[in-house]
């Protein structure tokens, strides 16, 4: 009964994270999207017996795409090589963790994305964004030890929910001036020539 509900706990934060990404910069906002319908899975299969595998695949795989959001609406997206990198060796993890069973391999990918979602709010975010940013960020990290001790159990999900709606918010607020600066430019030009 509480895992069913801390799972559909966890697909009703991956919606509202949906729509508060509407407000994160462009770079950002299609990888909060990715964490959430990675996470959605995640909660779909919540009571599932396959959900401790699911679980080892989703979790390293959706936190290094929550750093990468981090880093893109904190400040410039990183390079396209870099991304692709931290992704295949979250995914590497996730995988060989579910397939041998041993959940250090899923973890560490998640470990090292936690510490980069922390030294990035605590670095580039302003004011209370930066705190609650690294409180998003240590609900991930205690998301990451309720799977290694109880696997995919209600912890897991409701610590999930309250990260990817923290950092969600959190970057939602950003500045969005330096995304719509480029689109703003040419409107100007277009009203100064317009105008009589």
């Amino acid at each position: 009964m509480i895992l069913t509900a801390s799972a559909l706990l966890l697909f009703l934060a991956t919606l509202v994270a949906w729509f508060v990404a509407a407000g994160a910069r462009a770079g950002a906002r299609l990888q909060i999207r990715f964490a959430g319908v990675l996470l959605a899975a995640l909660a779909l299969c919540g009571t599932a017996p396959m959900a401790p595998v699911v679980a080892a695949i989703v979790l390293p795989i959706a936190l290094a795409v929550l750093a990468l959001a981090a880093a893109a609406g904190l400040k410039a997206p990183p390079s396209v090589g870099n991304a692709s990198l931290v992704l295949v060796l979250a995914s590497l993890g996730g995988l060989a963790g579910a397939i041998t069973g041993w959940l250090a391999l899923a973890l560490v990918p998640a470990a090292f994305a936690i510490v980069a979602l922390v030294v990035l709010f605590a670095r580039d975010a302003a004011g209370l964004g930066a705190v609650q940013g690294m409180l998003a960020a240590f609900c991930l990290l205690a998301a990451s030890a309720a799977f290694a001790l109880e696997g995919a159990d209600f912890g897991l999900m409701l610590f999930l929910a309250a990260g990817l709606l923290g950092v969600s918010l959190v970057l939602s607020r950003s500045n969005l001036a330096a995304d719509d600066e480029p689109l703003r430019r040419p409107l100007r030009a277009i009203r100064r020539n317009a105008a009589p």
